[in-house]
């Protein structure tokens, strides 16, 4: 299994994987089933879409896990400055390994192969996206050597017309 940058022809296979892995984490999570949520949503949603894949690929911190020709597994990072007091820091925005390869070690490549390349540009902590209630992924990054802590990830939608403006 070789693990390479990411380029801008994996844009199909990510993002089927991408979707996949979302899918599986939603019915975990939501109430609502994948096939009700809003279009638009489910095209927004994922490091993958299409507002945002070319970002994380210029970033030259996205990786792919490959081997002949397939796609398992990938890790959506990006450079950002100036962020609480931390001049570089990489952030981890999403990774996921097609279910029935996982606990083989590709996670731990792919999020390997992440820091060193941050490293490598100057980057003096890394950030992950990750939900407290996944097991897994907690216990990957804790044997990396993350420090973890039981913050969740909150989101304020300000397009959502259904909310009243905020007001001062």
């Amino acid at each position: 299994m070789e693990i390479r940058l990411m380029k801008l022809k994996d844009i199909v296979h990510v993002r089927e994987l991408e979707i996949s892995c979302i899918k599986e984490y939603f019915a975990s999570i939501l109430d609502n089933k994948w096939e009700t949520l809003p279009q638009q949503w489910k095209n927004d949603l994922g490091a993958s879409s299409n507002k945002s894949f070319t970002t994380y690929i210029e970033s030259g911190l996205s990786f792919v896990a490959e081997e002949d020709g397939e796609i398992f597994g990938f890790i959506f990072a990006q450079m950002l400055h100036h962020v609480n007091n931390t001049e570089n820091l990489v952030w981890i925005e999403n990774m996921g390994v097609h279910s029935y390869l996982r606990r083989n070690g590709i996670g731990y490549r792919l999020l390997r192969a992440v820091i060193k390349a941050g490293i490598e540009k100057g980057a003096t902590v890394v950030h992950s996206s990750i939900q407290p209630n996944n097991v897994p992924s907690v216990m990957l990054h804790k044997k990396i050597g993350f420090f973890m802590d039981r913050r969740e990830v909150a989101l304020f939608d300000c397009n959502d017309i259904k909310k009243k403006p905020v007001k001062n």
